[in-house]
């Protein structure tokens, strides 16, 4: 293959990749249709936001954290509480940054993590949700001691 047919097709992936909506991010060397991607590499799943809001899921369990997938509506969402808390929390979604990398972002439109972070994103979560988490854990022992 030519340089300038090599140059061509690369800059048509970024292009591609740059255009496409928050809901699918692909992976370097993926396929966007017939004959598109990069020659010899197989094509890769789109990585979507529901995907990264399962990654998250499985991170929040298991350092603790409830979260429930709300895929149903739009944009799809993942509802985090604390175990002892289930009425406090709160809904993360995904949103395209600064370059098209696919941010978590709070209920209140902050931005919490990039998704490749799953670390940073849990522990921001936590520094979010924690002291609502604790108060409860104090009110629960308080009121067992009381009676």
């Amino acid at each position: 293959m030519r340089a300038a047919s090599r140059a061509r097709l690369f800059l048509a992936g970024l292009a591609v990749r740059h255009s496409m909506s928050w809901r699918a991010v692909l992976r370097p060397g993926a396929a966007v249709g017939e004959g598109a991607g990069v020659h010899g590499r197989r094509a890769a799943l789109p990585v979507t936001a529901t995907d990264h809001l399962d990654a998250l899921a499985h991170a929040l369990t298991a350092v603790g954290w409830s979260a429930s997938p709300r895929y149903d509506q739009h944009p799809a969402l993942l509802r985090v509480v604390a175990p002892e808390l289930p009425g406090v929390g709160e809904s993360v979604r995904v949103k395209a940054g600064v370059g098209g990398v696919p941010w978590f972002i709070s209920s209140t439109g902050d931005p919490l993590a990039p998704c490749h972070d799953l670390t940073g994103a849990c522990a921001t979560i936590a520094a979010r949700l924690g002291p609502f988490a604790a108060a409860a854990r104090t009110g629960a022992e308080e009121g067992g001691r009381s009676v």
